[in-house]
């Protein structure tokens, strides 16, 4: 799932989107708690990080930045993706044993 999430947002980056409209988002999706999570859980929760990724990208391809804010963007946006991969490693070990 960690290389999913790593592609998955560098092919973002690198891909570029379109602008529909440019304001940052608000809200990061919330994680569920993976050693209480069902399968049903883990899974909207991947499609919640997936559109929030998207949402970011997005803005990011339209808010102008200069490239240290870009840069920094971009290093919240992977500590945030691997807070998440943290969460179905726990999950995943969790359901295995």
């Amino acid at each position: 799932m960690k290389n999913v999430m790593t592609l998955f947002i560098l092919g973002l980056v690198a891909a570029g989107a379109q602008v529909q409209a440019c304001s940052k988002p608000s809200d990061k999706p919330s994680f569920p708690d993976p050693q209480t999570a069902v399968s049903a859980q883990m899974v909207k929760a991947h499609n919640d990080v997936k559109a929030y990724v998207k949402a970011i990208e997005t803005y990011l391809g339209c808010a102008g930045l200069s490239r240290s804010a870009e840069r920094k963007e971009m290093d919240e946006l992977k500590k945030f993706a691997e807070s998440f991969n943290e969460i179905v490693r726990a999950y995943k070990q969790r359901s295995a044993g």
